[in-house]
């Protein structure tokens, strides 16, 4: 199954009055909307044009502009190419949430590349599997000693070529950088002491470039933006190979559910990690696509979250079931505004009933419930924001999305409502 089927296919002319979901979708929303595909990084450089004074990130009391993340990514691009980045290679990304994430995010599509995206907290073993798999030749990661050293030892396998280390300080607002490098040296490495230092190039060597890269000619429909790993069903992680059109499509698809929300003016909760694909499309893309603020957490913390959503006013919270059960434990949970939310969407495991309906009590917000996986990029069906919402669904499919029930021993053989 797919995100996105062909609009004009013939199984989808024939079949499209026969689907059952038609006769309950929400009067908004058009299940057979047009969607024309754009290059990830082509979505950046229009919200750039377009909120270039806005706030993109809020991260550590640090914010960022548009202009800045994509005067940022034009130079992570320029500098990716004098590295020999381009059309076939990939590029890993060993990041927590952060603006450094963001434009290398961006940075490694305008250059031509391919993102693999791997988890901070994978052992080298598990690193160096997925490495090796995916071909990664450069990795992308923070002098934050536990990262940098997993980084080192893929480059001691010989598993990667080159490392890229950007300074996390370098993230922080002054005052925080300074004391951050003052009171928590020994959470930093040392880039320049390894031994492999002729295979690392620093973030600021990097980026000292006039921004100017060579445009590169990228089809949405063929091109691969994202090698996202997934264990499936088997447990054995594999690459799930999603293009730009499969990621911003689903942009689109989620632009269109969300009714409520208007561009330029919404701020979204960046608590679940990029690295995972829900985040990295309900989050990044749909964040950066929509101009919204971007409030990012380099890790979960239950106090900072609450405060977070509070003192910026968030409207927007994708989360997890553990999520939102953990903040309706919180012991002064109803001392907090949530009031600013706007749109909560849960996804990852099913939600428990309880934990949706006193979550809404307590935020007075929808929490919708969606269903997707990493081989559909990912949302494929949701609840919708305004009705008809079942209790213990997972929705509806978003627009253009078939949903397909078959049989386990014949493919070919689709099966009824109830079976």
């Amino acid at each position: 199954m797919t995100a996105v089927r062909p609009r004009n296919s013939s199984s989808s002319k024939k079949r499209r009055t026969d689907y059952p979901w038609l006769k309950v979708y929400p009067d908004n929303i058009s299940w057979d909307a047009e969607f024309h595909p754009v290059a990830l990084n082509d979505m950046l450089d229009e919200s750039v044009a377009t909120f270039a004074t806005r706030t993109c990130t809020r991260f550590l009391g640090k914010t960022m502009t548009y202009a800045e993340i994509g005067a940022a990514s034009d130079q992570v691009a320029k500098g990716l190419q004098a590295l020999g980045v381009g059309k076939g290679t990939h590029v890993g990304l060993l990041l927590p949430n952060t603006p450094t994430y963001i434009s290398f995010f961006f940075g490694v599509f305008k250059a031509g590349g391919t993102i693999v995206n791997y988890n901070p907290l994978y052992t080298v073993e598990e690193l160096e599997g997925q490495a090796k798999d995916s071909e990664t030749s450069v990795l992308v990661t923070l002098d934050l000693k536990m990262l940098l050293d997993k980084a080192e030892a893929m480059l001691a396998g010989g598993v990667i070529d080159k490392v890229i280390v950007c300074s996390f300080a370098d993230l922080l607002p002054s005052l925080k950088s300074l004391l951050f490098r003052i009171f928590k040296r020994k959470d930093l490495g040392d880039p320049g002491k390894s031994v492999h230092s002729d295979k690392i190039v620093l973030e600021r060597d990097l980026v000292a470039n006039d921004g100017r890269y060579k445009k590169v000619d990228i089809e949405p429909h063929h091109d691969i933006a994202v090698l996202q790993y997934t264990g499936g069903t088997t447990g054995t992680p594999k690459g799930a190979m999603l293009t730009h059109a499969n990621l911003n499509i689903n942009v689109q698809q989620i632009q269109g559910w969300a009714t409520n929300l208007d561009p330029g003016v919404e701020r979204v909760m960046g608590v679940l990690p990029f690295f995972h694909v829900f985040a990295m499309t309900t989050v990044l893309n749909y964040g950066v696509a929509m101009g919204a603020e971007m409030i990012l957490m380099p890790r979960f913390e239950l106090d900072e979250a609450l405060k977070l959503i509070q003192s910026t006013k968030a409207t927007v919270l994708p989360g997890v079931p553990t999520l939102y059960n953990a903040m309706l434990n919180h012991p002064k949970i109803t001392s907090f505004d949530l009031s600013s939310l706007k749109f909560c969407i849960s996804g990852g495991a099913p939600l428990p009933i309880e934990v949706k309906k006193r979550f809404e009590e307590v935020s007075s917000c929808s929490l919708v419930e969606g269903y997707g996986l990493s081989e559909t990029s990912p949302v494929a069906t949701c609840n919708p924001v305004e009705g008809p919402v079942k209790d213990g669904s997972i929705g509806i499919p978003v627009p253009q999305t078939v949903i397909s029930i078959r049989a386990i021993d014949n493919s070919e053989k689709e099966l009824g409502i109830g079976e």
